[in-house]
């Protein structure tokens, strides 16, 4: 592949079937596409995916876009496609470092507002969530975060803003529990918060 390389996002949405992974990749590869990065889940019965893929210069967004509804005419279910030219600048940022990534895990109740929490606690102390993966079990809501500590100077200084996390939320906490920073408690709304480093020194 000497030639220059032009990169795009694309996402693809459609009621859950086999062979929609197939149905996408055979165009891709059929443009001479080089798929870099995949994240895919099924939600509800729904099959989303958006990637990262590398394609000859001569191939153009208007190509990808064609051949992805002649897929789509031929596919069991519709598929719902977006393309988007990749911005060089935002690709040649470097990665996060491993020894900041962490992964953080809230659980509790399940009631309206708690990703916006969460949320709200990595936006205000700089946390970029890299992932984010949730899960109704039981009436209870599971989150699992996987977060980039880059921006954030201590990851001391997250740990203790866990500890007030919750009282500043005016939710009534509780003393923390083996690895937990904290239980907290609101309106029968009960969290716990976890941070751990994925890559051990």
């Amino acid at each position: 592949m000497s030639q220059s390389q032009r990169h795009y996002v694309i996402s693809i949405m459609s009621r859950d079937h086999v062979g929609i992974i197939h149905e996408v990749s055979k165009v891709l590869q059929n443009l001479d596409g080089n798929i870099a990065d995949v994240r895919q889940s099924v939600l509800c019965g729904y099959f989303t995916m958006i990637l990262l893929a590398s394609f000859p210069s001569s191939v153009t967004r208007r190509d990808i876009e064609r051949k992805l509804a002649e897929a789509d005419a031929h596919s069991e279910c519709v598929l719902e496609a977006t393309v988007c030219e990749a911005d060089e600048a935002t690709m040649a940022l470097s990665a996060p470092r491993p020894e900041n990534i962490y992964v953080l895990t809230a659980s509790g109740a399940d009631r309206v507002g708690i990703v916006a929490v969460v949320s709200g606690f990595c936006m205000k102390h700089r946390i970029n969530i890299l992932d984010l993966s949730t899960a109704i079990s039981n009436g209870d809501y599971v989150m699992i975060l996987l977060v980039d500590l880059n921006q954030h100077v201590s990851i001391n200084a997250v740990r203790t803003d866990l500890q007030f996390f919750c009282p500043r939320n005016r939710i009534e906490g509780s003393a923390p529990a083996s690895r937990y920073i904290q239980s907290c408690q609101r309106n029968q709304f009960t969290a716990a918060l976890a941070l751990e480093r994925i890559f051990p020194c």
